[in-house]
């Protein structure tokens, strides 16, 4: 009697979760008896199966076979990757071939298992260390992309994510508003009150651009004072409701007592696939979001009609 299409063990407390995404029933079976009761183990025989489970679960681990019928062995672990980029994966080979080993890896899987070497000492051996390198590997990318005062992106994080949102949004056909924030007199508040208060003012800007904008939008710090959000599915009209919670959330803000008082300068620029196509870029975004964020600095009665607001708000 062969092994079911689907089969899942009830996780308990503690147990490691895997998927098993391999189409030979008795090397399905041997890996579940391999694994024991240590492990709740979800089996799907298809590529296509194994990524509706995906979508649907949490897994820690996924491992797969690579000659499964609905994929090609490399393509299938992109597949995997581009479905849940935050599970580690060890590939499942029936011929130890080098090569294959190394393209296995280059696409991204954490390791690389023959199934005719495979026994339980060492399939747990290679669980753990695949779990243990996609744990560093995380780790290093979040440093890298992240901003460590404010734990927001930095510029190379968000061009990385705000980059695969334009593709989405071009194959979707939803628009995007992207907002470029400058904090107003950080050289001010350096000089006179010390950096101290500068790395304060930055962290309360992260913390207002957090509260004003949803857990979809894409928030980053360039660098020094200049902050950018890309706004998903939105316009012009969702930048004007922007702009009011912006001053609502500065006006709280600026009624804390000892916090320090903060202004911004604002700009937007939009994308909208039915009238931009594919022509506009993130890079062309930021540069017109940033040139209408000078236009409004530049202007004193614009400058002074933001930062009035948001005083005659916090009063």
């Amino acid at each position: 009697m062969g092994v079911p299409t689907h089969l899942s063990d009830r996780a308990e407390c503690g147990q490691t979760k895997i998927l098993l995404i391999e189409d030979s029933a008795s090397d399905a079976q041997l890996i579940r008896l391999l694994l024991r009761s240590e492990f709740a183990v979800t089996t799907a025989s298809r590529l296509s199966r194994g990524l509706t489970h995906l979508r649907r679960e949490q897994f820690d681990l996924v491992l797969i076979d690579l000659s499964l019928p609905d994929a090609d062995a490399i393509d299938a672990i992109g597949q995997v990757q581009r479905t849940l980029a935050s599970v580690p994966i060890v590939a499942l080979s029936s011929v130890d071939d080098e090569q294959l080993a190394l393209r296995a890896l280059r696409e991204g899987a954490q390791d690389w298992l023959v199934k005719a070497q495979m026994d339980r000492s060492l399939l747990l051996r290679v669980i753990r260390y695949a779990q243990e390198r996609h744990r560093l590997l995380a780790a290093l990318q979040s440093l890298a992309l992240t901003d460590t005062l404010t734990g927001l992106y930095n510029r190379r994080g968000f061009i990385t994510v705000a980059e695969e949102q334009l593709k989405l949004a071009r194959r979707s056909g939803y628009s995007l508003a992207l907002a470029f924030v400058d904090l107003d007199g950080m050289k001010r508040i350096n000089d006179e009150l010390g950096h101290e208060f500068g790395d304060q003012a930055l962290v309360a800007t992260a913390q207002i651009l957090r509260s004003t904008f949803r857990a979809s939008d894409v928030i980053a710090r360039l660098g020094g004072d200049e902050f950018i959000v890309l706004a998903i599915a939105a316009g012009p009209a969702v930048s004007n409701r922007i702009r009011r919670q912006l001053l609502q959330s500065l006006a709280e803000h600026n009624r804390v007592p000892g916090a320090v008082p903060l202004s911004f300068s604002v700009g937007f620029s939009y994308y909208h696939p039915a009238t931009d196509g594919g022509e506009a870029g993130i890079e062309e975004l930021m540069v017109e979001a940033d040139k209408q964020m000078y236009i409004e600095k530049q202007s004193s009665r614009a400058s002074r009609t933001f930062q009035e607001k948001a005083a005659a708000l916090s009063s």
